[in-house]
């Protein structure tokens, strides 16, 4: 059996990170974690995060760490939305499935900073998901460091339909 790997959604704001997370979820058993959700299980589910108080995050990040080793330890692929923003957060993920004796592998989202921002200001009139503060969302872009190639990561074509795509990198 192979063993069980983890794998980190990277790319900016509103690439679709979590719309392909929950893809393999349904499709294919893996377990999923979101930053986000975890923030808002906490109850700061109306402030950006700049309004969440650092000791929260501690908590927020030490759970995170504490569900890959679960995760992977049950045997169970992993979709891990929490690493996106620097190298340094995906470094930190990477290293927690390494010390519990698992891989990971970072899925890039390399969606056009056009398109990004595209779907921000649509989010801004619908309101169908979290409406991050427009000064969060520019140091977010702003913060984001790039992949490099020593990071070992595939990238995500969203030119191909979403099932196609997964069966032919995930499985």
């Amino acid at each position: 059996m192979k063993e069980p790997m983890q794998y980190l959604l990277v790319g900016f704001p509103y690439s679709g990170k979590t719309i392909l997370a929950k893809k393999p979820e349904k499709r294919l058993g893996f377990a999923r974690i979101n930053i986000d959700e975890l923030k808002f299980k906490r109850g700061y589910t109306k402030v950006g995060d700049d309004d969440v108080p650092d000791k929260v995050w501690d908590e927020i990040f030490k759970e995170a760490d504490e569900l890959i080793v679960k995760y992977l330890s049950e045997g169970k692929n992993l979709v891990n939305e929490y690493a996106w923003m620097t190298r340094e957060w995906r470094e930190r993920a990477r290293k927690v499935a390494k010390k519990a004796g698992f891989q990971t592998k970072i899925i890039y989202l390399d969606i056009p900073l056009e398109v990004v921002k595209e779907r921000w200001k649509e989010n801004q009139k619908s309101k169908k998901r979290f409406d991050w503060p427009e000064h969060e969302f520019k140091n977010y872009i702003n913060d984001f460091e790039e992949l490099t190639e020593d990071e070992d990561f595939i990238v995500y074509d969203p030119t191909q339909p979403i099932t196609i795509w997964i069966d032919r990198n995930l499985t």
